[in-house]
């Protein structure tokens, strides 16, 4: 079979096919390169944005919130113990704008301890040196219970820095996620304690006080850096402050520390233990 020649026509029309899928073919490869760029590209950008997103999520602090952390539904948290170990009472958490339920105290023969600290007071320092290893001693052998209300009295004393309000928002968010280490978190701030006149510590080196007291748990980090329980501090604060204090003739916190064994208040020494332990005997035998 004869080949079949093209004519100067054919190769005409031919050329003119060829130069016109050649364009096709460079605009489709333009046109997947303007694609592809700008799709790398959001690959990139979102890539980044979860990076961000997951960094954010895992670090971010807590959110704040008007209601009270669980535990101290009493505005305090309330330890009992026995048999050497000291249990602390699980409650729900004061919801906002809601009020504090007192704890019931029972005529049972106890020495009933409630104490209104400051983690920024000094007074509560010596107080606690001198005398909580022999509260806690009670309370563990059965023979007591005590119930700590942590309030905030001396932003004055940080130049600005409310140390107080962000020292005693940890003791809350201790409360609300690790009770069990209330008691040795509570002594470590004491330990670590900043001169008053100064700013005192940073958020983050209060996390690292209670890293320090062995509690290392991201919730309560966030807490206090995020002070979680701000609102409710200043509430708190606001109701020892304006009083009554239940289960008391006491009218209101006047100053810290404020001790009271059975509703009566201690007004000793409180860096004499021997005077201390001499007003218990006398209110449990009264």
């Amino acid at each position: 079979m004869p080949e079949e020649r093209l004519t100067k026509n054919d190769r005409r029309d031919a050329a003119r096919e060829q130069a016109r899928l050649a364009r096709e073919k460079q605009k489709r490869q333009e046109n997947l390169r303007r694609w592809l760029i700008p799709t790398g590209v959001t690959v990139v950008v979102v890539a980044i944005v979860a990076v961000v997103v997951l960094v954010v999520s895992t670090s971010a602090p807590a959110p704040q919130t008007a209601a009270g952390p669980k535990n101290m539904i009493s505005d305090g948290i309330l330890f009992t113990g026995s048999g050497g170990t000291i249990t602390p009472t699980a409650t729900a958490a004061i919801k906002a704008k809601g009020t504090p339920t007192p704890t019931v105290q029972k005529s049972d023969g106890l020495a009933h301890f409630v104490t209104y600290v400051d983690f920024a007071c000094p007074v509560c320092r010596t107080f606690e040196a001198t005398n909580s290893a022999q509260i806690q001693q009670m309370v563990a052998q059965g023979k007591a219970t005590l119930e700590v209300h942590p309030i905030a009295i001396l932003d004055r004393s940080s130049l600005g820095a409310r140390y107080s309000s962000r020292a005693n928002n940890a003791a809350g968010c201790v409360a609300n996620f690790a009770p069990d280490s209330f008691l040795a978190v509570m002594g470590e701030m004491y330990k670590e304690q900043p001169a008053e006149q100064t700013t005192g510590l940073t958020n983050s080196q209060i996390v690292k006080v209670v890293h320090t007291a062995g509690l290392n748990n991201s919730d309560v980090d966030k807490c206090i850096n995020g002070e979680t329980y701000k609102s409710w501090m200043a509430a708190a604060t606001q109701r020892a402050l304006s009083g009554p204090l239940p289960n008391t003739s006491v009218a209101s916190v006047q100053g810290t520390p404020t001790v009271l064994v059975n509703g009566q208040q201690y007004s000793g020494s409180f860096s004499d233990a021997s005077a201390f332990q001499s007003f218990v005997k006398q209110v449990l035998a009264s």
